[in-house]
């Protein structure tokens, strides 16, 4: 998606998406420290395989309890990389389709959640969105991960073991997440509902729904 529009080949692009199976990604660049194919190996045999991703940022559970939001865009000349405005790019919709499920969310740190940053979204000040981004020409793939049912207690814990295998001291908890099943008065069809505000907020903005290419057998 990012390499269609930098290329000019696409418009700014929107992809909702959800994995099927619990993993842990990580950037690539955790991955080039020594061990970390026997703590990847320990974490996989315990039901959380372990794959990298190219933006930043930190360590992150995926599965059926995560919504993900992907947008690409293209920032025109003369104006240039602007790594604030591209995470308010991803939060400001966001902020504006969970207002519209009846959550007030703001961006801001959250000490003791996994992937902190200043552009996390939380709610009552537990996160319940985290955000990344990667850069490609004038071009930019920005990412949430929104935390709508996942079981936090085992994620955040096993987030917490990666780490610690890889030799990091970061504390991490589980009550400094919040799942939006637990907010909104009704969790009945939340993805589905998710997804209705959130593609209203983009489609108003520009973006287009992005259909990935099925993969080759």
């Amino acid at each position: 998606m990012l390499a269609a529009v930098h290329a000019g080949h696409s418009p700014a692009s929107a992809f909702l998406w959800r994995a099927a199976a619990p993993a842990l990604v990580l950037p690539e660049r955790f991955a080039r420290g020594p061990g970390f194919a026997g703590v990847a190996a320990a974490r996989a045999a315990e039901g959380w395989p372990v794959t990298t991703r190219k933006t930043g940022g930190g360590i992150t559970p995926q599965g059926p309890g995560v919504v993900n939001l992907a947008l690409a865009f293209r920032v025109p000349p003369p104006r240039s990389r602007d790594i604030r405005g591209s995470y308010d790019a991803i939060c400001s919709p966001l902020i504006a389709a969970l207002a519209a499920l009846g959550l007030r969310a703001t961006a801001a740190p959250v000490t003791g959640s996994f992937c902190d940053g200043d552009h996390n979204l939380a709610v009552a000040g537990r996160k319940i969105a985290g955000t990344a981004q990667r850069w490609r020409g004038n071009a930019c793939l920005a990412h949430a991960l929104i935390l709508t049912d996942l079981d936090l207690a085992p994620a955040v814990a096993a987030v917490a073991r990666l780490s610690a295998g890889l030799g990091h001291d970061t504390e991490f908890r589980p009550d400094r997440h919040s799942r939006l099943a637990d907010l909104l008065a009704s969790p009945a069809n939340l993805p589905d509902r998710l997804a209705t505000q959130v593609h209203k907020v983009l489609a108003a903005q520009g973006y287009t729904p992005w259909a990935p290419t099925p993969a080759r057998p």
